[in-house]
């Protein structure tokens, strides 16, 4: 709280009133750390979602001025949210986005179908084209078997369509409401390309806020200890299995912190391959106990294909830990190999290639001290700074 206030009074802050629209918020994840900020350099905005869970936005975002959809009153959102997203576009456009100053959407999905009232000037920052859509083999569900009861029925509802004229309809849809915007905003380089492939919109790159300041080290540790840590969701997509498959291979501790759909099943995995002693699962825990574990962690483990920016690599470094990622995504973008050398990247997405990197793995080859100087670049407050000049110019300009 204390830095927040103080990220306050360090920055000015724009008197813009703008509707300031978000996909379902119901989790805590890097998008809604970014929304936290955009809320904070627009303090007289108000937050528009198809829906949300009322306890999670008193607790994350308690003085927010929030709106929903018809889809607020929705029965068993949760277990449902796959088959809710087909109506997210209508309930974007039902939104009333009257008597503002102009309108900044901030999407995974579909937000960027809102409409900004006539005269007012419609800002979209794309954290990604949909997957689901657009990269169907990144997405998060590959596979009936791993869902059970009504989600598996739903999924096979899903699958129905994809690769079908319903699927060209839906994708054509997305597209003109990503050409109907003003301006796009992609959160890294990787995206930008993304957006001119599949939108043919030419976006402008603003990278996302990291706390950096929270993952600071007291002290610089001049020796780590002997294990590995992954960071983040436990999904098919984010490449947990193959961490879990390359430290047990290459005989080093793995430590997993976060939780997902896709858990049981890893921790099936670690009981199968007898390595329960090796791999451990901590789930979620505390910013501060977060950050001391990257701290004091021998690396960050990041095998995540194709991410879109990747906050977590970038707090290992402002944590003055090195990371292991393979080369692909936003991370290319975040983290060095070279002056000043804060990680090193695998080519190859295969077990035998991570293994033999963390078995050959030097702590004393990265400088904590580069690691943090370098995450600096992508602290929330150059953010803030950035965003605030970018939308007073857009929405003053005629």
């Amino acid at each position: 709280m204390h830095k927040e206030k103080s990220l306050k009074q360090e920055l000015p802050q724009s008197d813009l009133k703008l509707a300031v629209v978000f996909d379902p918020l119901y989790k805590r994840g890097g998008a809604e750390k970014h929304l936290k900020y955009i809320l904070q350099t627009f303090p007289n905005a108000e937050l528009f979602v198809p829906y949300y869970d009322k306890e999670f936005v008193k607790k994350h975002f308690p003085n927010v001025k929030i709106h929903s959809s018809f889809m607020q009153y929705l029965p068993s959102k949760d277990r449902l949210k796959y088959f809710y997203l087909l109506l997210q576009p209508l309930a974007f456009k039902s939104l009333n986005l009257r008597n503002f100053d102009g309108v900044l959407s901030l999407s995974i999905a579909f937000a960027k179908f809102a409409k900004a009232p006539r005269g007012k000037k419609h800002v979209n920052y794309c954290m990604s084209p949909p997957k689901f859509l657009w990269q169907k083999n990144d997405r998060s569900l590959k596979k009936e078997d791993q869902l059970e009861g009504i989600n598996k029925m739903l999924f096979n509802f899903y699958s129905f369509f994809m690769d079908t004229f319903l699927e060209d309809i839906w994708k054509g849809w997305d597209r003109k409401a990503a050409q109907r915007v003003d301006h796009m905003i992609a959160n890294s380089k990787v995206v930008k390309r993304r957006i001119k492939k599949y939108y043919d919109v030419n976006a402008d790159v603003m990278y996302p806020p990291v706390e950096v300041e929270d993952m600071r080290p007291e002290r610089i540790m001049n020796k780590k200890e002997h294990w590995f840590l992954y960071v983040g969701r436990i999904e098919t997509y984010k490449g947990v299995e193959l961490a879990i498959r390359a430290c047990i291979e290459a005989k080093v501790p793995l430590k997993i912190i976060g939780k997902g759909d896709d858990e049981q099943r890893m921790k099936d995995l670690v009981r199968e391959l007898n390595a329960k002693g090796l791999v451990k699962f901590l789930g979620y825990i505390s910013d501060t106990k977060k950050a001391k574990m990257m701290q004091r962690c021998k690396a960050l483990i990041f095998p995540v294909r194709g991410e879109d920016f990747g906050i977590v690599p970038v707090e290992a470094n402002a944590a003055g830990t090195a990371v292991i990622a393979y080369r692909s995504g936003g991370v290319v973008e975040t983290i060095s190999s070279s002056n000043p050398k804060t990680g090193i990247f695998f080519r190859k997405y295969k077990v035998d290639e991570l293994a033999k990197i963390l078995k050959n793995f030097k702590e004393e080859d990265y400088d904590s001290k580069n690691c943090i100087s370098h995450a600096q670049e992508f602290t929330a407050s150059i953010f803030m700074y950035k965003l605030k000049n970018y939308i007073e110019d857009v929405i003053q300009s005629k």
